[in-house]
């Protein structure tokens, strides 16, 4: 695929971190040309600053199905309660050939297969924004071996993505989507002990912010399992051991399990719901 464009419906939040790190990021071959939709003139005006690239227009109303028209991939960042009225706004403009790519949690493949049969599903967040972020995709039978390839390239530039199947997207969304609000917690609660103990918030903050970024780092390029490195933290009679005893009295390691587990059911019964 040369001189292609993507069209970005709905680029709030996610739809612009996928942009920007597409946009910033060396992928070949790299869009022509990408066109950020949003639902108003307001919106159109506060989106524009968002992108430093010539290759980005800004869209509202309705000119949006001209840009679906001009579109060879859509990506769907609208809410996904709206996905339908979407379709309706833009489907003259479908073309059956475009392939779509989904930001939308809560919706099957089936569902968006009414924009086209060549669909890539996908569960990202928020750090995706910094080239950080983690992605699940998944496809449906029609989309090509190498168009799966290609979209997986295009999905790596936010950070990490792995393709999985459909079944498992639910999982997904609870630990990739809301994970990093989860370990936001966990640093909040890093951050709260520091300055409990006399630490200024600001060096309490920098420092629970880089514990968790090299913790993640040292798991991702040893391989090892957290439980083995964790045991090479801990001395006997020392204060490691004696924290991680508090934190399984309070239930800390349940209590994240179990949550991932709330997302993934809450996730599941939107489906469930309509």
């Amino acid at each position: 695929m040369k001189d292609y464009t993507i069209t970005v419906l709905g680029c709030g939040v996610m739809g612009t971190a996928v942009a920007t790190a597409i946009l910033k990021s060396n992928v070949e071959p790299a869009p022509a040309r990408l066109i950020a939709c949003v639902n108003s003139e307001k919106s159109a005006l506060a989106l524009q600053g968002a992108f430093d690239d010539h290759r980005v227009e800004v869209s509202f109303g309705e000119a949006n199905a001209k840009a679906v028209e001009a579109a060879d991939i859509i990506i769907l960042g609208c809410k996904p309660y709206m996905y339908q009225t979407v379709y309706e706004q833009v489907k003259n403009s479908l073309n059956g050939d475009q392939l779509v790519i989904s930001l939308l949690a809560g919706t099957t493949i089936e569902e968006l297969e009414i924009f086209s049969k060549y669909v890539a599903k996908v569960m990202t967040n928020t750090p995706a924004k910094f080239g950080c972020g983690t992605a699940a995709v998944s496809f449906s039978e029609a989309v090509s071996l190498d168009n799966q390839d290609f979209v997986m390239k295009l999905v790596d530039t936010v950070g990490l993505a792995f393709k999985i199947p459909e079944k498992n997207m639910d999982a997904a969304t609870a630990l990739v989507g809301s994970g990093p609000a989860f370990c936001l917690m966990m640093m909040e609660s890093l951050i709260d002990g520091g300055v409990r103990m006399g630490l200024p918030f600001d060096v309490a903050r920098s420092a629970a912010a880089k514990v968790m970024e090299g913790t993640a780092k040292m798991v991702l390029e040893t391989g090892d399992h957290p439980a083995v490195l964790k045991s090479k933290v801990c001395t006997p009679g020392g204060t490691t051991i004696g924290g991680l005893l508090k934190m399984e009295d309070a239930g800390v390691r349940g209590g994240i399990a179990r949550g991932v587990e709330e997302a993934a059911n809450i996730s599941a019964s939107f489906a469930k719901k309509k």
